[in-house]
């Protein structure tokens, strides 16, 4: 079965990507690859080596965070930078993730942003409204 999705960069997102170093411009890469060849359906996560999650898991509703990340329907992914770690059966984590929009029935992905999986105070990162298409909300 042919996953028929395809993908997009953040206009911001894609000035950085230019500056990245090619090991980290790789594992986006093979991300976009995963997505073109698998697209995004339950069936299919095992098919990507990295943690695949909607970003509002575990988020307590009444959190703001939980209404930011569901409004924009904001994924991410274990990338594997700087490696991937097997911490979890079935899938591997990595200190950093990819931020993706991804509104459930559509077949693209809009990448938004890389960054450490938190912040320095220990807080889950959401990209800014810099990195999203708001139109995908």
């Amino acid at each position: 079965m042919t996953a028929g999705f395809s993908w997009s960069f953040n206009t911001q997102f894609a000035k950085e990507f230019a500056n990245y170093p090619p090991v980290q411009q790789d594992a986006i890469l093979d991300f976009t690859d995963l997505i073109e060849t698998h697209g995004i359906y339950p069936g299919n996560y095992g098919k990507f080596p990295g943690k695949l999650s909607v970003s509002w898991r575990g988020v307590d509703q009444s959190h703001p965070n939980y209404a930011y990340a569901r409004t924009y329907h904001l994924w991410h992914y274990h990338v594997g930078l700087p490696t991937y770690e097997q911490v979890h059966q079935g899938f591997k984590t990595s200190a950093w993730v990819l931020h993706f929009q991804y509104k459930r029935g559509t077949n693209h992905v809009h990448i938004a942003d890389v960054y450490d999986h938190h912040t320095n105070d220990n807080k889950f990162y959401l990209p800014s409204l810099t990195y999203l298409d708001q139109e995908v909300g």
